[in-house]
């Protein structure tokens, strides 16, 4: 490509100055060729060649030449980490730009070389870890060069194309955006794919960035068979000795993950080769031998590398600009953890600190939030735990600020993962101190942090849907975003289930279209990114007031040393301390495996649920009255019906004296108890199937006559066999404010954003999937999903199950009752039947539920029905607030046989007087 730009130059330059001496092109383009030569291998002497190449254009006027040098020697430069050139050139080129404005605008290649400045000026903003900067100017390029209908036709400017979306997703990838960051990279590969003759290197850099994200994501088999496909290329093709040394040390460092620290040793052997004391990159060969000394549990020689790398870093000024030696810094406090020394650590700790304070670009916030992470450890580890709380405050200030900047769901997800142990350290924090000073306000510090933890994807939802309504966004542009999600959700679903890959592209570009017009719409109205991003979450006092009389909420926090529960009333609160090991663990997994079996021992279940209960639940509930217990679950205690857990090792369980009722987070309650339903008629779904359809679902006999139950105590609808399609429900859904589903719910345990509830089959679509409900917008105050394992999915820190029932709160439901396992079909009916009877009759949900089941209980408790299979995986979540039946039919009914009971009693007595 260099080769083809060079000829173009060459010709057109040749044809400008026709009547000049022309013998210094030769001259020229032989330096060129010189420069290139040493480009990756000697830096000395391809600046020489590329200045020589300076003199000689400025000599002859030839600008092309002259920005042609700056720009090259500019990337070469990036390539050898010498910031001090880039910043001189790009000053220079901006000179050039200004002084000789007219010409330039004449050249046949101005829009090749104003992109290459742009690009420069992101390589150079990059280096210096301003990510902020450097993404400006590569969005601003990329957007540039697609005005050019003509940009993939062109080899030169495709080239540039392709490696700023490569280095945009490196800027993802930094800034833990992994997914946005796959997004790019995998346009990269489809073009270099489509365009056949490309070079093969742009594949290959692709593969070696993508093992990155790999190894981020804890793949570490995968990202070492993804660099070992293609380092051969590297090592014979073109010999680049940086490329060849970071795969190497990333080898290394997934080996020591996978605790293979011979085949580690054997990969640190072989980078040596590739290295001298003067390679800019000999800092990784001594952080790798450190990493590996570590591994083998010799500190000493850990110690010993890990300052020389400090000492390298340090002694080169360039790299003081950026992260490095802050990374150093932290790198060596982890060593120093490993080895039990905490003091030591948080010296470094704080070095590093001090470093990154001086920067605020994303990237250093980022990786000033995995410092605070470290050093709250520390922290703890010395029994300082005023100066940890303090240090989370800053921890969880850098964290509001960094939410807004990440869009994609599964990347923020990954954000609140990798900042979860700073909400353990708070809360171990706050514990102590509580111990030790007996102050009640730090219950409610603790209680602050464990909200901050939670459910903030789901917060994030229904905070943007308020915005939208109240920051005076045009109906044109809400549509606008309403037509892209519902696009992406389609081309998404299209992807994952037909494998059609031709839709790959489409799906890129919608997505980008989406994330511009959510910018857009950010920074033109301010009122919606306020409340959208609202980061405050409701205080301890503030919940207490909010709390009815009788009910209480436990919430927990499933750290991975231990688990906190804080136990709040109207007047009361505790805050508790429970060891966490490996028994507990398995105990939890135990009773939720033998639950959803019908045929395990109902003995040793209630045996080992009676465990759980004494350790988990008696020490926050049995010293208060309270009957009504809302439950915020954490971790594997998702798993847990606590309705089930046995108060006694025997058959007496905890839902025959309390009701028990789930949600995410107290702000999360709070925020489902603002509006009220539309109205309380119900739509009820109850499909019929054979097996015969593409899923092979089985039949259902008791569904049919659930949903006719449901509707003698609710005005309302049932859809059943050919009218119970996904079709109806799109057109109907928005008029009830009761849905029932009586059908099958299948999870996706690999997507669980695909898994599915299942309509009617009628040769269209029949599936809602759990991103579809996140395109709806209902307002029904109760979702009943009497479906297989609806409430179960894929776990997620703070965020619970990504499952349908989930998915439901995302489309605007107040509360929802779903399945932690499949339902017995007979024992659902008789649930069912009994719940929404309850309802009718005023009770709170919660409440009716329980009364459903204790029904159940006693009704069976002579049979092996009574076995907790077949009533306590029904759970109910959100708003427990009670529905006031409008079946007015059936209240006349009773009113009219009630009017006659009292008239005959009359009449009697009336006869016998």
């Amino acid at each position: 490509m260099r080769n083809f730009l060079l000829s173009t130059l060459t010709i057109l330059v040749s044809y400008a100055n026709y009547a000049q001496d022309d013998f210094y092109l030769d001259e020229i383009y032989t330096d060129f060729d010189k420069a290139y030569q040493y480009y990756y291998l000697q830096k000395d002497s391809a600046y020489f060649y590329f200045n020589r190449i300076k003199r000689k254009s400025i000599e002859h006027q030839v600008i092309e030449y002259h920005l042609e040098a700056l720009i090259r020697e500019s990337w070469a430069a990036n390539f050898h980490n010498d910031l001090y050139i880039i910043k001189k050139n790009i000053r220079q080129l901006d000179s050039i730009f200004v002084k000789n404005k007219k010409v330039i605008d004449t050249i046949y290649l101005k829009n090749y070389y104003t992109s290459a400045l742009k690009y420069t000026k992101g390589l150079y903003e990059y280096d210096l870890n301003n990510y902020k900067k450097a993404i400006n100017y590569f969005d601003d390029l990329i957007q540039n060069l697609e005005k050019n209908p003509n940009y993939l036709q062109d080899p030169e400017i495709l080239n540039m194309y392709l490696s700023t979306t490569s280095f945009v997703g490196k800027l993802y990838v930094n800034e833990g955006k992994f997914k946005l960051a796959k997004d790019f990279y995998e346009k990269t590969l489809r073009i270099t794919k489509e365009n056949s003759g490309f070079d093969i290197g742009f594949s290959n850099n692709i593969q070696i960035l993508l093992a990155d994200i790999y190894q981020k994501e804890g793949q570490y088999e995968k990202a070492n068979k993804s660099i070992l496909q293609v380092l051969d290329y590297y090592i014979q093709i073109t010999k680049n000795s940086n490329r060849i040394i970071t795969s190497y040390q990333r080898i290394i460092d997934n080996h020591l993950k996978l605790k293979q620290t011979d085949s580690a040793a054997y990969y640190l052997e072989k980078m040596k080769p590739y290295l001298s004391e003067e390679h800019p990159f000999i800092d990784r060969y001594y952080t790798s031998s450190a990493h590996i000394s570590e591994a083998e549990g010799n500190y000493a020689e850990a110690e010993v590398a890990l300052q020389t790398v400090i000492d390298i870093t340090k002694a080169n000024p360039q790299t003081t600009q950026n992260n490095k030696l802050a990374q150093a810094y932290q790198e060596m406090g982890l060593l120093h953890v490993q080895f039990n020394q905490p003091k030591k650590a948080l010296t470094q700790y704080q070095l590093a600190e001090q470093h990154l304070k001086k920067n605020s670009a994303t990237i250093n916030q980022t990786k000033y939030l995995q410092l605070l992470k470290h050093k709250t450890q520390a922290l703890n580890s010395l029994n300082d735990y005023k100066a940890s709380i303090k240090t989370t405050g800053y921890a969880i200030e850098i964290l509001d600020q960094l939410k807004p900047t990440f869009k994609n769901n599964s990347d923020k997800l990954f954000l609140m993962d990798d900042a979860f142990p700073v909400f353990e350290s708070a809360l171990e924090a706050s514990f102590k101190r509580h111990q030790q000073t007996k102050h009640d306000s730090l219950i409610d510090t603790a209680f602050y942090y464990s909200e901050k933890s939670k459910s903030v994807l789901l917060m994030e939802a229904l905070l943007s849907t308020k915005a939208t309504k109240f920051a005076n966004i045009p109906e044109n542009i809400i549509e606008k975003e309403q037509v892209l999600k519902s696009r992406i959700t389609y081309l998404e679903k299209q992807l994952n289930t037909g494998g059609n890959t031709d839709l790959e592209a489409d799906l890129f570009d919608t997505k980008s279209d989406y994330r511009e017009l959510i910018n857009t719409i950010e920074t033109d109205y301010k009122t919606y990114y306020d409340l959208k991003y609202n980061s405050e979450v409701i205080s301890l006092p503030e919940l207490q007031n909010f709390l009815k009389p009788n009910t209480a909420l436990l919430s927990y926090f499933y750290g991975n040393d231990a688990i906190y529960s804080i136990t709040i009333t109207k007047n009361n609160k505790t805050f508790q301390q429970i060891s966490r090991d490996v028994a507990l663990d398995k105990s939890i997994i135990s009773v939720y495996n033998m639950l959803n079996n019908p045929k395990s021992d109902l003995e040793e279940l209630n045996k080992t649920s009676f465990q759980l209960y004494s350790q988990l639940v008696a020490p926050s509930i049995e010293k208060i009255p309270e009957k009504n217990i809302i439950i915020i679950a954490d971790g594997l205690l998702n798993y847990l019906p606590f309705s089930s857990l046995s108060v006694t090792g025997s058959t007496k369980y905890l839902v025959e004296n309390r009701s028990i009722s789930y949600v995410n987070s107290a702000t999360l309650l709070k925020q489902l108890s603002e509006n009220e339903s539309i109205n309380n008629k119900v739509l009820a779904f109850a499909p019929s199937f054979n097996g015969q359809d593409s899923n092979n679902l089985l039949a259902l006999p008791n569904n049919k006559t659930e949903a006719a139950d449901i509707l003698n105590y609710f005005n309302g609808k049932m859809l059943t066999d050919s009218l119970a399609t996904l079709q109806n429900f799109n057109t109907e859904n928005t008029d009830f404010g009761l849905l029932h589903f009586a059908t099958h719910a299948i999870l996706d345990d690999e997507n669980p954003e695909y898994s599915y509830l299942a309509f009617q089959p009628d040769g269209n679509s029949n599936l809602l999937y759990v991103s579809d409900l996140y395109n709806l917008n209902s307002n029904t105050s109760l979702v009943t999903l009497s479906a297989c394992e609806s409430g179960i999915g894929d776990l997620k820190r703070g965020e619970g199950f990504i499952s349908l029932a989930r998915g439901f709160y995302f489309s605007g439901a107040k509360s929802i009752a779903s399945t932690l396992w499949k339902i017995n079909d007979g024992s659902s009916l008789k649930i069912m039947e009994a719940f929404y009877k309850n309802l009718s009759e005023g009770d709170d949900k919660n409440v009716a539920l329980q009364k459903a089941q204790t029904t159940f209980i006693h009704d069976n408790n002579q049979n092996a029905l009574a076995h907790p299979y077949y009533w306590s995986g029904f759970v109910i979540s959100g708003n427990m607030q009670p529905i006031k039946s409008t079946n007015y039919s059936l209240w006349f009914v009773i009113g009219t046989l009630t009017f006659l009971v009292l008239l005959f009693l009359i009449i009697k007595r009336m006869k016998t007087n």
